[in-house]
């Protein structure tokens, strides 16, 4: 009989990375099964029992998934009471974020100090917590006294199903404007305000830069690129068309904020470039492979250095006679480092590591 993961909380399914991890359970055999939380996050144990959760047939693993610190307490409670293991994949700190990140606070304010002693409980409740990169899971041993043993290493990835090379994909050709994209959320850790200084130091030289996404800091962004001629905003688009936007450029720009929190991630979307066969930009993070730094279609920028942004992406454009090379370059990397594959193997190891656990 196949093995059963619950996944519990109040979580976005079609979200990326749970949407991979969901597909690589199925993958690995197991049955997947989802526990949505409809009331209160913390009393999500007592809903389980109104709601005859554990009359039905018990899983083998709990999963709460990406950002739910407000289910780990509940879930590991429902849980550890009938001797279930629960792994937690947070992929952010909310403390990291209002403190360090967005610093809504600082670190000796009271709730500072409140939000911090109650995430340091809920990271050390379950039985195996993972992150998307080391950079990360170093953090929360540091921040939070999390033992490495309960800590692993999970790539985020892509739905491949989703991204992937586009035959025919259009590509920029002699004369006409090479094509710059940013994608995603407007947050401080990717930097934009460096991506609209970028595109106002190559007003002049025949590139054109889109940002298509949306946030709390999409409105900003627009107001310092007033008057910049070759910079467009776009609209979010549909999860499944977002591999023909891409597709329909010639580079991807990732991460460039000069947080800290900018220094540990690889964004999303440098997976779903990679996937789909187009290079990229990024500052750089520990938690890549090694052989980033020898990939061509990856160039790193220091944070916050918009003069580097626009460098690298005229040494693409005057290189892009051999852009087949590029292309090449980022599907192979992705199809080594960085694919379901990968991340399937990292699944599997870290779900018996846990299951093996006393």
């Amino acid at each position: 009989m196949a093995k059963k993961v619950l996944f519990w909380g109040r979580f976005d399914p079609g979200y990326s990375r749970n949407r991979v991890y969901a597909a690589l359970f199925r993958e690995l055999g197991w049955e997947v099964e989802c526990f949505f939380v409809k009331w209160f996050p913390k009393f999500g144990d007592v809903e389980a029992a109104v709601r005859g959760l554990g009359r039905r047939p018990l899983p083998d693993l709990v999963w709460v998934p990406v950002c739910r610190q407000r289910d780990i307490l509940a879930a590991c409670r429902w849980a550890h009471k009938r001797g279930i293991k629960v792994i937690f994949d947070p992929m952010i700190s909310a403390w990291d974020k209002n403190v360090l990140e967005q610093r809504k606070w600082t670190a000796d304010e009271p709730r500072a100090k409140k939000l911090h002693a109650r995430e340091t409980v809920m990271m050390n409740m379950p039985d195996m917590v993972t992150w998307d990169t080391s950079c990360h899971l170093e953090f929360c041993a540091k921040q939070f006294g999390v033992p490495r043993e309960k800590l692993r290493v999970l790539l985020t990835g892509t739905d491949e199903s989703v991204f992937k090379p586009v035959p025919e994909a259009p590509a920029s050709a002699p004369g006409e404007p090479f094509k710059v994209l940013y994608h995603g959320a407007y947050l401080p850790l990717h930097g934009t305000e460096y991506i609209v200084e970028a595109a106002r130091m190559t007003e002049k030289e025949g590139i054109r830069w889109d940002c298509r996404g949306w946030g709390a800091y999409k409105a900003e962004t627009e107001a310092k690129a007033a008057g910049i001629s070759n910079i467009r905003f776009l609209d979010k688009v549909p999860y499944v068309d977002v591999p023909k936007v891409i597709t329909a450029h010639d580079v991807v720009l990732g991460v460039f904020g000069t947080t800290e929190k900018a220094s540990r991630v690889i964004g999303n979307k440098v997976y779903e470039c990679m996937a789909c066969a187009r290079p990229t930009i990024n500052e750089f993070c520990t938690g890549y492979p090694p052989e980033a730094k020898d990939c061509a279609a990856i160039k790193f920028v220091p944070p916050g250095d918009a003069q580097a942004i626009a460098d690298a992406v005229r040494a693409y454009r005057d290189d892009w006679a051999n852009r087949d090379r590029y292309f090449a370059a980022a599907r192979a990397f992705f199809e080594k480092f960085l694919s379901m594959r990968v991340i399937k193997e990292q699944l599997r190891a870290i779900v018996d590591e846990t299951l093996a656990l006393p």
